[in-house]
């Protein structure tokens, strides 16, 4: 099952520079593409990443070191992909 997880740029790069190259979780970085939206008047602007469960298990991991302000983001994320 394919869980996509939106994050701000900045949280990308964040996220991304903790994630070892050889690791599958970088995979998933490297097929993330950009997003551009607006919902209700609101600007988006920033990245979409495809992963696994397990993949996203590990961003979340990071997160919590790096960028706590997402981490209920991609808990949300893992959740609603198992609906």
């Amino acid at each position: 099952m394919e869980i996509f997880i939106k994050v701000a740029p900045q949280a990308y790069e964040r996220l991304r520079r903790q994630i070892p190259v050889e690791s599958s979780t970088r995979e998933a970085f490297n097929k993330a593409s950009r997003i551009e939206h607006a919902l209700e008047g609101v600007q988006f602007e920033g990245y979409s990443i495809p992963c696994d469960e397990d993949q996203a298990r590990v961003i979340l991991e990071i997160a919590k070191q790096c960028c706590p302000d997402i981490v209920r983001d991609i808990e949300t994320a893992i959740m609603l992909s198992r609906r």
